[in-house]
């Protein structure tokens, strides 16, 4: 004769703790794939992050390289020059840095003022800049005299083209003072 006692009948017990484990496991593989995924959402956010400041950078650098277009005696002489454009018409220089046939950063140019005014023409980063004296003295220590030469201070503002990122840098270039 069989023994009913609960301590005694162990009929099924397997398949509850099989399930109960089961259940367990679901939950913590749904709890990891879910983990993983917003994982891959982050790592590719940053990467595109990281793409726009290197973008926005490179922009910057080939706003310097082409330093020769833009910083000469006449660019910014006068009041109604005060940002340099690609064409008479646009302000923004947009290059391709990457060369691959898709534009990768706007580039904006204008003159340090005192007193600051907006241009009408630039973007509201473009226009936030340090309000300075365009026309300064050279750095001590250039070995430029103060009679002979004067400095110029422009802002460069590069946007990544998806607007992104923008990165503003100061540049100056030591002029022979106009007769």
């Amino acid at each position: 004769m069989r023994d009913n006692t609960p301590i005694q009948n162990e009929e099924g017990s397997v398949i509850v703790l099989s399930m109960v484990l089961l259940v367990f496991l679901t939950i913590l593989g749904i709890s990891a794939t879910r983990t993983s995924s917003i994982e891959v959402q982050i790592a590719s956010n940053e990467r595109h992050a990281i793409q726009n400041q290197y973008k926005a950078e490179s922009g910057n650098h080939y706003a310097l390289e082409i330093s020769k277009t833009w910083m000469t005696d006449n660019f910014l002489s006068t009041a109604s020059n005060q940002a340099y454009m690609d064409s008479s018409v646009e302000p923004l220089l947009t290059v391709d840095i990457d060369n691959d046939g898709t534009a990768d950063a706007t580039i904006e140019i204008r003159c340090i003022r005192t007193p600051s005014a907006d241009i009408t023409c630039l973007t509201d980063g473009a226009n936030n800049v340090p309000v300075q004296q365009h026309i300064g003295p050279p750095p001590p220590g250039s070995g430029c005299s103060l009679k002979d030469y004067e400095i110029r201070r422009y802002a460069i503002t590069a946007t990544s083209i998806n607007g992104g990122n923008q990165i503003q840098l100061g540049a100056y270039k030591i002029f022979n003072k106009f007769n």
